[in-house]
């Protein structure tokens, strides 16, 4: 029968030849050793590489139940040395990642693109993964499909587990949805680790996820033609800082969710847009409205809607009238308290995974 052990310098194997060759040298029987090496010239370095006779002539045979013990407690010994390396990975990885980031920003690559999904979706686990303190989350991509809550619950929940910070800003509409205000009634009440926080906001803001203040994943707007859900990994401190002022922003804007549902909730708001409903305005119309709301200027509200300033002031003097209103302040107040703001005019196709899916 063949023996088989570990070792850095022997075979993992001790063939039947070496073992017929240890008998012969055992019992003295010179003959049949000779033999047995002519037959097979590396059994007899093989018994002294596993230590069973010594290196001499004629070679002397040891005790194997000694020779054994001795090789079973250095195994032992090694296993305990490696199982000690392997409980230092995480720590280490930990470290190791905070260097490269470190030594990414003394070479200027303080930015990363992330051309696919599946990058975006592997940097971002890692990223979450490392967490220490904070991870600020913003998806203004409206509710929320199945596939990813159920992604989030195990990724986030892991988080919250370690005692991070979870805070999380969604559009409005996600309050006329049954799933996604199942998820934060999970995740705002869990008793295990820390609970999540939700807020909702009715006005445009970007998507971003922000992680102890140090890294942020956010979209990419500046690949002319590149894939819709590309990002940037970005680690510039002057960058993610202001990423993270404009996310506190937003929060202090943003108002508090559990989990609950409107009570007179329409059954799909997305679709919302005919009188019956109360919705007065279009999709463009809408689009000027959330970024005023936002609190863009008219200028930049003008550059983002593709048209002039004075192009812009005509289209808010329609919405005016519309409301019957006479200020842009007013106009901003009756649209926040309208039914036009509910109507979720992004595409559901669109919702990619670069943050939080919580």
């Amino acid at each position: 029968m063949a023996m088989v052990f570990g070792g850095d310098h022997r075979a993992a194997e001790l063939s039947e030849q070496a073992q017929k060759l240890y008998g012969a040298i055992s019992g003295q029987d010179w003959a049949l050793a000779a033999t047995l090496q002519a037959s097979d010239p590396n059994s007899r370095q093989e018994l002294v590489t596993w230590g069973f006779i010594s290196d001499e002539e004629p070679p002397v045979a040891r005790d194997p139940q000694q020779v054994l013990r001795d090789m079973v407690s250095r195994e032992l010994a090694a296993a305990s040395r490696h199982i000690a390396l392997v409980s230092t990975m995480p720590e280490l990885s930990r470290d190791m990642i905070r260097e490269y980031r470190q030594g990414q920003l003394r070479a200027g690559t303080s930015s990363v693109y992330l051309a696919d999904q599946d990058t975006v979706n592997r940097r971002l686990q890692d990223v979450i993964g490392d967490a220490r303190r904070e991870i600020l989350a913003a998806q203004p991509g409206g509710p929320r499909k199945r596939e990813v809550l159920k992604t989030a619950i195990t990724r986030d929940g892991a988080a919250l587990d370690r005692g991070v910070e979870l805070r999380t800003i969604y559009r409005d509409t996600v309050r006329d949805h049954a799933l996604t205000a199942e998820y934060a009634r999970t995740m705002s009440t869990r008793t295990g680790g820390r609970p999540a926080q939700y807020r909702t906001l009715v006005a445009d803001f970007e998507r971003m996820v922000i992680v102890d203040r140090e890294t942020a994943v956010l979209s990419d707007h500046i690949v002319e033609g590149g894939p819709e859900n590309a990002a940037w990994l970005v680690t510039d401190p002057a960058v993610v800082t202001v990423l993270a002022r404009m996310f506190d922003a937003n929060w202090r804007r943003a108002q508090p969710w559990t989990g609950e549902l409107r009570p007179s909730r329409r059954s799909d708001v997305r679709n919302a847009g005919t009188a019956g409903d109360g919705v007065r305005t279009d999709r463009r119309q809408r689009g000027i409205l959330r970024y005023l709301c936002g609190g863009e200027s008219q200028d930049v509200t003008a550059r983002k809607m593709g048209v002039s300033r004075r192009k812009l002031q005509g289209e808010i003097a329609v919405l005016k009238e519309l409301w019957g209103v006479r200020t842009l302040a007013e106009l901003t107040y009756q649209y926040g308290s309208s039914p036009d703001r509910l109507v979720d005019d992004t595409d559901p196709a669109a919702d990619v995974t670069t943050g939080p899916a919580g």
